[in-house]
């Protein structure tokens, strides 16, 4: 707050009275932001003075996490209330585009978790713009959500069977994305129906103006649509099983192209996995005939049917990143398989790698992840960068993360908190890579926020781990005990 200039003739007490009573004021008064900062028009998140105070430039861990919590308390219909699937792309200095896969709409809150009143989708996008102090949130869907305060509505996703194609009742969940030009493009995986483990079965690649997001954002808080131009990736399947591979999990943007990773299941039932690469000139990234694929020995082919693995292995994500840094390239990705709290950056020389094992660098172990009762059975997955959020000195990584507990009732843990299934962010310096090029990093390196604690209806409850039993529910057995069931697969989405 800038004090006010006071005339040169006061007395020098009251001059002295007036400093005092101005920092006073100014503390008061910054305080008093900070509780806006919560308010129905300004969430937090952006609020620039606090955030350079974090010392991490615009956007800090604690305030990204924040204001999705904080967002989905206030929700009404027409918002976004939590779900999982992030990332973000930004529009202009004041507004960013959010993309998210399973999603619910409000209203939600710490004591009914998410209500799903007002629909289910399998992905949208949140438009935010910020002015000063004030954060403004809308949520664009493909149709149908509520068009005002109370209304009922329907909401349908952004990219759906109706507009990109594919089987009923099969959903399209977000992949990595990227922004040429006027144009934001952001690749969608579809999967067939089903329970875990989820099965994909293709890629297309949604195409949407900039200027049609930014003005999503500044329009109407209900009823915001967005349908965009839909470009079909053909599937390919290696030796004619498992899936095809699935595109778009990664983009990477480097010497006048882009560089596409995929990965594939050879067997869905597996945790084992290959990832593969494609790359082309940005101005025909919507153009798949014009892609080449990497066919081994720095050979680049034509064909999907020449596409070889750059990498193979089990719980390999499906969502990770790769990004240059200290003249290599990490891939950077949630380590371990189901139930481990690790996110983890792999060196290679080249984008197509080899990304050596043994030369990782632990970024960041989440506290509150795990297979546990204690950690009622929170998972995380699909740890990605984020450019749109990132400075020159620190990167910042998104993840997902969502729990498998349920009640001895069979009742999720969402019926009882809207906190456990919110995006989550790090950032970590970049300085970190340099240390680990030269093998002297040690240690985990993210700045991340405080876990919240656990919420007021889930502390004192007997969680049960829903993939240990046959439909997802405990059974009792006549004795009064809990008979457990040959779990599935453990892939994350």
């Amino acid at each position: 707050m800038a004090l006010r200039h006071r005339k040169p003739e006061l007395a020098f007490a009251i001059g002295v009275f007036v400093i005092v009573f101005s920092v006073t004021l100014s503390a008061i008064i910054l305080v008093r932001s900070q509780l806006q900062a919560e308010s129905a028009t300004s969430y937090p998140g952006l609020n620039q003075a606090r955030a350079k105070k974090d010392g991490l430039g615009l956007l800090a861990p604690a305030l990204l996490d924040r204001q999705w919590v904080t967002y989905s308390d206030r929700s009404t219909c027409a918002d976004r209330s939590g779900g999982d699937g992030v990332g973000a792309t930004r529009l202009s200095r004041s507004q960013i585009a959010w993309f998210f896969s399973d999603s619910s709409l409000g209203p939600a809150g710490p004591k009914i978790g998410f209500s799903q009143q007002s629909g289910f989708v399998h992905n949208l996008v949140v438009i935010q713009t910020t002015h000063g102090h004030h954060n403004r949130l809308v949520t664009v869907t493909g149709g149908g959500a509520c068009p005002g305060p109370g209304e009922p509505g329907h909401a349908v996703s952004v990219v759906s069977v109706a507009n990109a194609g594919g089987a009923t009742k099969e959903r399209y969940w977000v992949g990595d994305g990227i922004r040429i030009g006027s144009r934001v493009v952001r690749f969608y995986n579809r999967f067939e129906p089903g329970q875990v483990p989820f099965v994909p079965d293709g890629t297309v690649i949604a195409d949407i103006p900039a200027s049609q997001l930014a003005r999503a954002g500044r329009g109407p808080a209900f009823g915001a649509v967005i349908r965009p131009h839909i470009t079909k990736v053909p599937p390919y399947r290696p030796y004619g099983v498992g899936t095809p591979i699935i595109w778009g999990a990664a983009l990477l943007r480097h010497h006048g192209m882009i560089y596409i990773y995929g990965w594939r299941s050879p067997d869905p039932t597996s945790a084992w996995r290959e990832r593969y690469l494609a790359r082309v000139r940005p101005s025909r990234l919507l153009d798949v005939s014009a892609w080449h694929f990497y066919a081994g020995g720095g050979i680049w082919a034509r064909h999907q049917a020449a596409a070889i693995p750059i990498a193979s292995g089990a719980n390999l994500d499906t969502g990770f990143s790769v990004v240059p840094a200290s003249g290599r390239y990490w891939l950077i990705e949630h380590a371990g398989g189901l139930g481990s709290r690790r996110i983890v950056a792999y060196p290679g020389r080249r984008p197509r790698g080899p990304f050596h094992r043994a030369g990782a660098v632990l970024l960041y172990r989440a506290p509150g992840i795990g297979l546990t009762q204690r950690d009622r059975y929170q998972i995380m997955y699909e740890a990605r960068a984020e450019p749109a959020l990132s400075t020159r000195h620190t990167l910042v990584i998104s993840y997902n993360v969502n729990s498998l507990a349920v009640t001895a009732e069979c009742v999720s843990i969402t019926s009882f908190t809207n906190t456990v299934i919110q995006p989550r962010f790090i950032a970590v310096p970049r300085s970190v890579f340099a240390r680990g090029a030269s093998g002297r990093a040690r240690g985990a390196a993210a700045v991340a926020a405080q876990p919240d604690p656990p919420a007021a209806g889930t502390r004192d409850r007997r969680w049960f781990d829903s993939w240990k039993y046959s439909g997802g529910c405990p059974r009792m057995t006549s004795g009064g005990s809990l008979q457990a069931a040959t779990p599935p697969s453990r892939i994350p989405s």
